[in-house]
């Protein structure tokens, strides 16, 4: 353990220096106000900003250590760390309510089966020490004195090679053992959360016991099989186009079905303006030219900078920079791309090309080395250091100007959006409906957008007005303007109009598909199928317009041409029709189909039994996983939560 303590001191000590930079990184984007803001709340609780940021900058470190992080992964990040304190907040409430509380017992179980997770912590908590001893020490000598005192004092389970599972056991009843903070707080996350988690598991899940019963129709079901034929017509051949779908119809579904389309989060739809971010032919030249400049340097004879290194300091290809632009080993033709590969079987051993314009950039090319294999391929070793051609600061500053001036247009002259756009010569276009977490489907993740889109309940002040300000990712720059929002909690037929035409249309073709069945069921009762002779099995018939007519063998489970897998309308038609009769048109999620059961086969007595046990403890083993699963969202579906995001990060 004194060896792990050893090599990942560097490591350890990043840890903090990381975090403390994040943390004042963090500190500039948060916004100028009287008081301190929470993060977000649930059901009037705050969650506090520093123990959210605090949990992000630890997390960013461990998963995101030496990485570039995009806006986008930030943002998901930031998401998926406000919804664990959500739900650690619902879940507190639950302990509480149900008096769930960790025992010294359970407290004592957890640390004796899980001597990694507590080796690992004292082992970094050890470290700290030893780098603090280090620090205050007054020289080497006495460093090293004071470090292998201090070791002496460790607990042996740290130091031996092979772990001694009794030492540990026997550590764990000392005093000792709870002096060190990283085991207090482990000792805390226990108390509070690990363990009355467990026991709320159990709570919630108590009375789902799987029984003989439930198991034994499931497994009939996945094994009793049916020999059918099936008659189908596919909607495909009776589309309704959703534009004839009037708007009473829409309105009459929707009042009829109106909790079916309950708005659950705040939803926006915008109009924007784009523009796409393309280098010019300025920006093309710039690149060439510092391209040429590095070039030169490197041909000079009195530079001390070799390739490796200018590689590694200047090349944009992060995947081989690191390795002063080594591309692998020797290479047969074919591989790169044809303006590259030209050029680097050209070039004597040793030599350096001027920079080569592919798809990707400018690359300059170092040959280090050919070959030729028994066979004739010839092969080379290369190195690249590349220069992406992309657009200029000035560039974009240039379609960002193009872009604030409609913002001006609208809030200072009155213009409309549309108006102002054209006359910029500025496409516009909108979305459909947007929550808080979804992107432009044409344009992609666009930092700083759901800040402008959803204005902040607790700072309405820092709206941004009727137009956003400039925005941007890799490949645009919009502005964006507001045309409709709804709140969580409204019933209101604009988001999902489009879906219940297409739904409304949908269904109309499939009734289409149901009646073209009706009318031709005495020819598909009196088609005969054929035999293929090659493979024995019956080939598919076409015979009758718009109908499609197979044999199959399927399961309750299993997939049926023109109904589908596995869904309720197989298990209707399965289940109710005789053998050896045609049943009536049914509709599908395909169309149509009509089902004559020819046979049906019961499963083995053996391989039922076996079915039945994996059966049960496969319910054992996800069923409860999945149950409390559902309980918990249904928790956060139930709470009031309040996000704050947007006050503190605008990407």
């Amino acid at each position: 353990m004194l060896t792990w303590i050893n090599e990942n001191a560097k490591w350890v000590i990043a840890i903090f220096a990381v975090g403390i930079a994040l943390g004042l990184l963090a500190m500039d984007r948060t916004p100028e106000l009287s008081r301190q803001y929470p993060i977000g709340r649930v059901d009037g609780v705050e969650i506090p900003y520093a123990e959210f940021n605090n949990r992000v900058n630890r997390i960013t470190e461990i998963n995101y250590r030496g990485q570039n992080i995009s806006d986008e992964q930030r943002v998901q990040l930031r998401n998926s760390v406000f919804q664990t304190f959500v739900q650690q907040e619902l879940l507190k409430v639950q302990f509480n309510e149900n008096a769930l509380s960790a025992s010294v017992v359970e407290m004592k179980n957890e640390l004796r089966n899980n001597p990694d997770a507590v080796r690992r912590m004292v082992g970094e908590e050890a470290q700290q020490r030893i780098y603090a001893i280090q620090a205050g020490s007054a020289n080497e000598q006495e460093a090293a004195q004071n470090v292998q005192a201090f070791i002496q004092t460790l607990p042996q389970f740290l130091l031996d090679t092979a772990f001694d599972k009794a030492a540990y056991d026997a550590w764990l009843e000392t005093p000792a053992a709870y002096e060190w903070l990283n085991m207090q707080s482990y000792e805390q996350e226990l108390s509070t959360m690990t363990i009355p988690l467990h026991q709320l598991q159990i709570f919630v899940t108590a009375n789902a016991h799987p029984t003989s019963l439930e198991s034994q129709w499931n497994v009939n079901n996945r094994l009793a099989s049916q020999e059918l034929e099936v008659a189908y017509a596919s909607t495909a051949d009776f589309k309704v186009d959703p534009a004839s779908v009037d708007s009473l119809k829409v309105s009459a579904y929707f009042n009829a079905h109106s909790d079916s389309f309950f708005v659950e989060n705040d939803q926006v739809r915008l109009a924007y303006a784009y523009l796409p971010i393309a280098p010019t032919e300025k920006d093309e030249e710039e690149i060439r030219k510092y391209a040429m400049t590095v070039y030169y340097q490197l041909k000079d004879s009195s530079s001390a900078t070799s390739f490796e290194d200018m590689a590694k300091i200047s090349s944009e290809d992060i995947g081989t920079a690191a390795n002063g632009g080594l591309l692998g080993d020797y290479t047969a033709r074919g591989t790169w791309v044809k303006e590259f590969e030209d050029v680097a079987f050209a070039l004597d051993s040793g030599a350096i090309s001027e920079p080569v314009r592919t798809k990707f950039g400018y690359h300059i090319i170092q040959s280090l080395g050919k070959k030729k294999e028994a066979d004739g391929t010839e092969k080379v070793k290369a190195a690249h250091i590349l220069f992406s051609v992309t657009a200029s600061p000035e560039t974009i500053d240039s379609l960002e100007q193009i872009l604030l001036s409609i913002k001006s247009a609208v809030e200072e002259r009155d213009s409309s959006f549309e108006e102002a756009a054209k006359a910029r010569q500025v496409p516009v276009r909108e979305t459909a409906w947007l929550g808080r977490g979804d992107n432009i489907s044409e344009i992609g993740f666009v930092g700083g957008l759901a800040p402008f889109a959803f204005v902040n309940k607790e700072r309405p002040d820092l709206a941004e007005g009727k137009v956003s300000g400039a925005l941007k990712n890799s490949q645009f720059a919009l502005v964006a303007t507001r045309l409709q929002t709804l709140t969580a909690g409204s019933r209101n037929v604009a988001p999902y109009y489009e879906q219940i035409k297409n739904q409304l249309a949908l269904g109309e073709a499939k009734d289409a598909a149901k009646s073209h069945l009706n009318s031709v069921k005495e020819k598909i009762k009196a088609v005969t199928l054929e035999t293929d002779s090659a493979t024995g099995t019956a080939k598919a018939d076409s015979s009758i317009e718009k109908v499609t007519m197979e044999k199959t063998t399927v399961s309750f489970d299993g997939f049926v041409p023109g109904i589908g897998y596995s869904n309720p309308t197989l298990f209707r038609v399965l289940s109710k029709q005789k053998v050896g009769e045609w049943g009536e048109p049914v509709v599908t999620n395909d169309g149509a189909a009509m089902v004559k059961i020819l046979s049906r086969t019961l499963p083995d007595t053996v391989a039922f039994k076996a079915a039945l046990t994996e059966d049960l403890a496969n319910t054992w083993r996800f069923g409860y996983a999945m149950l409390f699963n559902t309980y918990v969202q249904n928790l956060e579906k139930a709470a009031n939560i309040e996000n704050n995001l947007d006050l503190y990060y605008r990407e």
